[in-house]
Formats: structure tokens, C-alpha cells, sequence
């Protein structure tokens, strides 16, 4: 929800609640003084009608002095002289039709007689008063609705439009393409401290990660020489007369200087992606690449006896460089087999927007998410790779979705293309 939307949502259930306590509230007081009003004329009425009765000393001209609807009624035994409100209701000759009206009754005495004397007063005109002023805060609760919406839609919109060019902004950095941002001055106090934090915190990414990448350059340029020279006296030490234990060292020392030869150029790699060094693109044949990487790897997954299933449901032209491509098969099929196990299985599926490796393996012990950070530690194996971190860097590159899952044995990694 946007923060416009959701702050005219607060607002106008606030809003509404208050019309709608303040409504009720407000009807219950007019009601409350319409009815007082009518009751007041009521009484007056009949202190009028008692000064008649007093003069004339007769009820026979009452009923021509009252307006309103008047009965008299005589009664036999005399009840004490007390004054009842009540609502009621009577006929209209005129419109044929009952109508509502209020009632005062009391009993007067007349002579030698009692009478019971009703007096009425019409509720149309007070009924008609109320429906009014319902209908006048219906209306106003819906001109303020129409109103919060245009408030939001413009007169907000432009309070708030430094804030979504700020957005926009920070929405376009991009760490593969950083360049300083130039943010727009704004009458707004606070968003004018945003934009210099902003600021602040874009100068210092940008001014850290190019550290990081020149370092990851040097790293990858200026060891690769000393580790050229160990492997090179280490192939020499191969042509002496070892002993065993010498051999076995000298080995330990020749595989490790491969292995940090290897973890070197995937950093150089990661940091050429990083700079989008990468420019040149062709449509790579998915099909023929896994071919040739499947043939490559058919020895060393002959000598565990893993074997290999292939079903191709399509033949994709995938839009990218070509060297990254080999990388990204390469990898993948590199992974499947060396995180294998004896007598397991590779299974490739490949449609035209998907590509779906399975293999069998142990339990990585770690979230599946986590292989694909650098240098990513499987509990149970002891391994560190960078294998997987490529891959998951030329997907990013290339706006590819993958997905690595695993379940009962089974080793799934899933790349939409």
C-alpha cells in the first residue's frame, strides 16, 4: 500500500468516525430540542386553554379557540390533575393518511363536571426538520470524502513529490553502474535531511565497493604470479628423489596452490561481472553446450559410477556472452558431479525456458540459499565453494531466476531462462 493511500485511509476512517459519533450525537440533540420546543408550545397551550376555561366558565368554545386537534372528554370520577407526554398518531382527513403528532393530557374541572382534556401538535414540521439536517450531514460527509480524494490525488501528491523523486532516484542506483547521485532541493526541512543522509550513505557504498572490486583486481593479478612460481618449484621437487612423506607433501602443497589458483580467477571473475565487462553477446546453444560439458566429465563420472540421464524438451537460444555461458554450464555440471556420491545419477531436463539439473547427494546441513554465497561451507563435507556464487552472478547479470532445493536425497537446481 502507498503511503499517500494508506495515510488518507487513516485519516478518512478517523474522519468517519467522527461524522459518524458526531451525527448521531447531533441528531439526539435536535431530536432532544425539537421535542422540548414542542412540548413547551404544549404547555402553553393549555395554561391558555385553562385562562379560557377560567373566563368562560364553560368547555362548549373550546374547541373552536384551539388550532391543533383538541379532545374533551368527560369523566365520572375525577383523577389527579397531572400533565402526560406521549407520541401518538392520528388520522388526516386531508391527506387520508395517519400522521404523527405529540400528546398532552390532564383532567380540568368545568363547573360541577370533570373533563379529560387531550391536546395534540403536529411532529410533521419537526420530523421534516430532523430528516433535513440527516440529509445535510450526509451531504457533507460525502463533499469531505470527494475532497480527501482530490487532496490526495493532487494537492498531497505535489507535498510529497520531492519525496517519490528521492525514490526514484535510489530505485535507479545501481551497484554495477554506481555513479553519484544529484538529489533534487526540496522546501521540506526533512526531506531535505533524507537527501543529505542519502547522500552521505551513497558517496560511502559507492567509495567502499570500488575499494573492494580494486582489491579483488590486485588480489587476482598480483597473487597469481607467487602462486605461478609455487606450483612451478613444486613440479620440480616432482623430478627429485622424494620419500614418501615428501611426495605426499610436496602434493599437499601443489593441490592446495591449484585450489587458491582456482578461488583467485573466481574472484577476478566475480569482479569482471561486477564491472559488466562482459558486453559482447551471441545466442548460445543451451543444447549443444551440455553436450559438450557431459562429454568432458563422462570419465570422471564413469570412475564413481554416476550415471547420467538427459531429456531435451527444447532447444533454447539463450541471448549472452559466451565465455559466461561455458562458465554457467560448466559449473553446474562440475557441481553435480564432485557433490555426488557413489553409484548416484545426474539427471538434465532442459525445455525451452527452463533448464533443471538433478543429482544425487548427501545432506548439505545448511539452508539451500547459503550455497550460493561465496565461500559457502557444507557442515557434514567440510568443502568451501565459489562455483555456485558464479553461477548465481552471471544468472543475476542476465535477469535468469534459479532456485536450488533439495529434498530426500535429491539435489535440484532450477534456472529459468
Amino acid at each position: 500500500m502507498k503511503l499517500l493511500t494508506k495515510t488518507t485511509l487513516y485519516f478518512v476512517t478517523a474522519s468517519l468516525l467522527v461524522f459518524f459519533v458526531g451525527g448521531i450525537g447531533l441528531y439526539k440533540i435536535m431530536q432532544n430540542l425539537v421535542e422540548h420546543e414542542v412540548d413547551a408550545d404544549l404547555y402553553s397551550r393549555i395554561h391558555y386553554l385553562f385562562d379560557n376555561i377560567q373566563q368562560l366558565d364553560s368547555l362548549e368554545n373550546v374547541a373552536f379557540i384551539a388550532t391543533e386537534p383538541i379532545d374533551i372528554e368527560r369523566v365520572s370520577k375525577p383523577s389527579p390533575t397531572t400533565f402526560r407526554l406521549r407520541d401518538t398518531i392520528l388520522y388526516n382527513r386531508n391527506i387520508k393518511a395517519y400522521m404523527p403528532y405529540r400528546q398532552l393530557s390532564t383532567t380540568v374541572k368545568s363547573g360541577k363536571n370533570f373533563y379529560r382534556i387531550r391536546i395534540y401538535k403536529s411532529l410533521i414540521t419537526s420530523n421534516y426538520l430532523i430528516e433535513k439536517i440527516a440529509l445535510i450531514i450526509t451531504f457533507m460527509l460525502i463533499l469531505f470524502l470527494i475532497l480527501a480524494y482530490v487532496l490526495n490525488r493532487h494537492i498531497f501528491g505535489k507535498v510529497w513529490a520531492d519525496f517519490f523523486d528521492t525514490l526514484h532516484i535510489m530505485q535507479e542506483f545501481r551497484l554495477d553502474n554506481p555513479r553519484k547521485e544529484s538529489f533534487h532541493p526540496s522546501e521540506i526541512i526533512e526531506f531535505n535531511q533524507l537527501n543529505e543522509e542519502l547522500t552521505r550513505m551513497t558517496d560511502k557504498i559507492i567509495q567502499d565497493y570500488e575499494a573492494v572490486k580494486e582489491f579483488t583486481g590486485n588480489l587476482s593479478h598480483e597473487v597469481q604470479t607467487p602462486l605461478s612460481v609455487i606450483k612451478n618449484k613444486t613440479e620440480l621437487l616432482f623430478q627429485e628423489s622424494l620419500n614418501k612423506k615428501q611426495y605426499m607433501l610436496a602434493g599437499s602443497i601443489y593441490s592446495a596452490t591449484n585450489r587458491l589458483s582456482g578461488i583467485i580467477r573466481s574472484l577476478g571473475l566475480i569482479a569482471r561481472i561486477d564491472k559488466n565487462q562482459f558486453i559482447n553477446k551471441t545466442a548460445i546453444d543451451v543444447k549443444t553446450l551440455i553436450l559438450a560439458h557431459t562429454e568432458n566429465f563422462e570419465s570422471l563420472m564413469s570412475s564413481r559410477n554416476i550415471g547420467l540421464e538427459t531429456h531435451f524438451d527444447g532447444e533454447p537460444r539463450v541471448v549472452m556472452d559466451k565465455d559466461l555461458a561455458d562458465i554457467l554450464i560448466s559449473n553446474l555440471i562440475k557441481n553435480a558431479v564432485r557433490h555426488n556420491i557413489e553409484n548416484g545419477f545426474i539427471r538434465v531436463v532442459l525445455s525451452q525456458n527452463e533448464l533443471v539439473i538433478e543429482n544425487s547427494g548427501d545432506d548439505p546441513q545448511v539452508p539451500t540459499g547459503e550455497l550460493f554465497e561465496q565461500f559457502s561451507r557444507a557442515s557434514d563435507k567440510g568443502f568451501m565453494g565459489i562455483g555456485l556464487a558464479i553461477v548465481k552472478k552471471i544468472v543475476e547479470h542476465y535477469n535468469m531466476h534459479i532456485r536450488y532445493e533439495y529434498h530426500e536425497g535429491i539435489h535440484k537446481i532450477k534456472i529459468r531462462f
